[in-house]
């Protein structure tokens, strides 16, 4: 028995998690003052990018500001929410200190709470701590843009990191498929020209007829032995043979795309020589179509979505006609030589790839180290009114190094990702794309793949940046909002993976059986390009799994507290919602009622009071505003407790109390507060209309005598 190690259990309580959450609530007994595993309280934070952070910063200090936030055992966050679930731990945690630091602690209370507690009019500098407060938010406030925070690194800094990425994946493509390529040309019954492509479409005709044998010849056999197709050996065969049959069809499809890529080649081959390579091939094959305005017409009658499958299919076509022309090109110059040469670069470019570690040259990195230095930063340089752009500290700190704060107070932090399971057995996974992965102080994983003590997880190697970044990593291939998206599509998610377009991560395997070596590094060969080759390891069976945004899986970081069984759940919901579905809210509690059994009852009467529907006559606004912006819903756990739960729910909505200055904001900018997340670079100003917005809601939800009475 692996002690580090604790394996989903089938059958047993707390969907199949008993020994993991007994561990945890054991923790939780020995170090926070007056916990009590049947009287959990948890704050869930939603996704949403920087927009989120700043909105659930205002809500949390409004719950410092009236001495609740110390009742919280847990703070369960999710992709945008855990920026600011990471800047608190961060700073609760002490471990910003310098040696020999006199620097205060920061706490839960409404006088150590790091961003302080006083509003927007938070500017006192009368005091120590009130400076040291007031310099942290002004911190964050200054650099929302934190993708592109100046000081050398610029729009153009990113830019440079995704190219690097495209410029990488094309020559890996070039010299693998060029090698596939090259591999067909020696032998005597190719000839030049299209004759290579009649070639291999005359295989694709074989292929194509062996289909159609089998078919008849399952017919036959079916009609010459009624008696034992119903039989159990009957149906085993009749199973094998469904089974083949998509391989056969594959084969034809695969040459037929041979044939056609050679004849695209041979046809083309002059045209790419002459215009300067790749890029008039491709825009000849998808880009100068969207450009010509009498195809624009046209192209407006198809779904977005399937303009961009079918440009991502064209141009996986394109470089692969660009292979075909580069390995004919050598054969032209390098008659007798050329398979030797696209060897060697194969040789080469494999052992390079296989020492590259992926997760260090993808642009992770860069989402990552710049997330850090807006929310992990130096503390102690920004306490002493140094505008530092570096991170040094967190940058080396472990998520296992991360307890309950150097007071004992904070809450227990459960970072929610989501592990990418599309080729998994188990359906379940499969049709979900994935299952919810936590990245916390003890321990790290999945139902899928069991839990592995945190401090063990990768070697150790796993930091608060990282598992910040991972759980915000929206862009991914094989991965979208609640397993949906554009960026499920398999031809997308391949041109993605090809590029190593990603702000996923991966990571060792949690399981002992599948990764005995925590301390193995994933390399840009394997897993990485191993991925577009073999998609079926994209599993709970994998040496090395990738991790993307937790709001793949569940967007308002609910999921863990309701396995948990907390009697009361704050849960901000940030995401934007412009037409209010309240899409995350519903998948959360689908999931939570098919995994966990747990019933959360709101009514359409209640989500209708958060709907801006009053008319601005009655609001004397030029626009809608809502009831309110928060509600209480029952929870019911049907574990046997007579006592219902509750959930309050706010959300980043317009009510009629709301001031007059968030009014302000919201005339000069209508699509406030739901401006797109693809927007994550912030000035002052909208950083604080969604922090502020924070803060007026909750305090409007405090005053209410319902929410007070469950906070005691």
């Amino acid at each position: 028995m692996n002690k580090n190690y604790i394996a989903y259990k089938s059958g047993a309580d707390y969907a199949g998690a008993q020994e993991l959450l007994e561990q945890e609530w054991s923790y939780l007994e020995q170090h926070r003052k007056g916990f009590d595993r049947n009287h959990i309280r948890g704050i869930a934070l939603s996704g949403g990018g920087i927009r989120s952070a700043s909105f659930c910063l205002g809500v949390i200090q409004a719950l410092a500001a009236r001495s609740k936030l110390k009742n919280f055992d847990y703070l369960s966050s999710v992709s945008g929410g855990g920026y600011m679930g990471g800047a608190l731990s961060w700073l609760w945690s002490g471990l910003w200190k310098e040696p020999g630091s006199q620097s205060s602690s920061f706490g839960v209370g409404k006088d150590d709470f790091p961003f302080g507690t006083e509003g927007r009019n938070f500017q006192r500098e009368d005091q120590k701590d009130n400076r040291n407060q007031a310099s942290l938010l002004r911190h964050l406030r200054q650099n929302g843009d934190y993708l592109t925070p100046g000081n050398g690194i610029s729009a153009l800094s990113f830019f440079s990191i995704i190219l690097r990425s495209l410029v990488m994946g094309f020559v890996a493509l070039m010299v693998v498929s060029g090698f596939v390529f090259s591999l067909f040309y020696p032998f005597d019954w190719f000839q030049p020209g299209v004759a290579t492509s009649v070639f291999f479409r005359e295989i694709a005709v074989f292929a194509v007829a062996a289909y159609l044998l089998l078919h008849f010849a399952y017919m036959v056999l079916l009609s010459s032995h009624k008696k034992s197709n119903d039989s159990a050996a009957g149906y085993r065969w009749r199973r094998k043979f469904e089974s083949l049959l998509p391989r056969v069809l594959k084969l034809a499809l695969l040459f037929y795309l041979l044939a056609l890529i050679h004849w695209f080649q041979v046809k083309l081959g002059g045209a790419i020589l002459h215009v300067g390579g790749g890029s008039a091939l491709l825009g000849a094959l998808f880009g100068s179509i969207g450009g010509d305005s009498k195809w624009r017409k046209y192209l407006a009658l198809i779904p977005l979505s399937l303009q961009m499958i079918a440009s991502a299919g064209l141009m996986i076509f394109g470089l692969l006609v660009l292979a075909d022309f580069w390995v004919n090109w050598l054969i032209a110059n390098f008659p007798s030589s050329y398979l030797w040469i696209t060897l060697g670069l194969l040789v080469a470019v494999t052992a390079l790839a296989r020492v590259l570690p992926i997760n260090n040259i993808s642009i992770h990195r860069y989402y990552r180290d710049r997330l850090m230095e807006t929310f992990m930063p130096d503390a102690e340089q920004v306490l002493k009114g140094v505008d530092t752009d570096e991170a040094m500290k967190a940058n080396q700190t472990g998520v296992h190094q991360f307890g309950l704060g150097d007071q004992g107070q904070a809450p227990y932090h459960l970072i929610n990702t989501n592990i990418i399971l599309v080729q998994s057995a188990i359906a379940k996974f499969r049709g979900r794309g994935g299952d919810n992965f936590i990245l916390s102080p003890l321990f790290c994983g999945s139902n899928a793949t069991g839990w592995r003590n945190s401090a063990d997880f990768c070697g150790g190697r796993m930091t608060l940046p990282s598992a910040i970044a991972i759980s915000g990593a929206a862009a991914n291939p094989d991965a979208g909002v609640a397993g949906q998206g554009l960026t499920t599509n398999a031809l997308i998610s391949i041109l993605m993976s090809i590029f190593n377009l990603r702000l996923g991560y991966w990571a060792s395997n949690p399981d002992p059986k599948i990764q005995p070596d925590q301390n193995a590094v994933p390399s840009y060969l394997k897993p990485g390009f191993w991925e577009v080759l073999f998609r079926h390891r994209m599993n709970e069976k994998a040496e090395f799994v990738q991790l993307s945004d937790g709001g793949h899986f569940e967007n308002l970081a609910l999921y863990e507290l309701f396995r948990r069984r907390a009697r009361l759940i704050i849960v901000c919901d940030a995401g934007a919602d412009p037409d209010y579905q309240f899409a995350d809210l519903a998948n959360a509690i689908e999931k939570a009622r098919v995994d966990f059994g747990v019933s959360v009852d709101i009514g359409k009467e209640q989500l209708a009071t958060l709907v801006p529907a009053t008319e601005p006559a009655q609001s004397a606004m030029d626009y809608a505003v809502a009831e309110k912006a928060y509600l209480i819903a029952d929870v019911d756990y049907h574990d046997g407790t007579e006592q219902l739960s509750k959930l309050i729910y706010i959300k980043t909505t317009l009510a009629k109390n709301i001031g007059a200055d968030i009014h302000g904001y919201k005339r000069a900018n209508p699509s406030f507060p739901d401006q797109s997340t693809v927007d994550q670079f912030f000035d002052e100003v909208q950083f604080e209309a969604y922090r502020e917005l924070g803060w007026q809601i909750a305090q409007d939800m405090l005053s209410d005598k319902r929410v007070m009475h469950l906070l005691k």
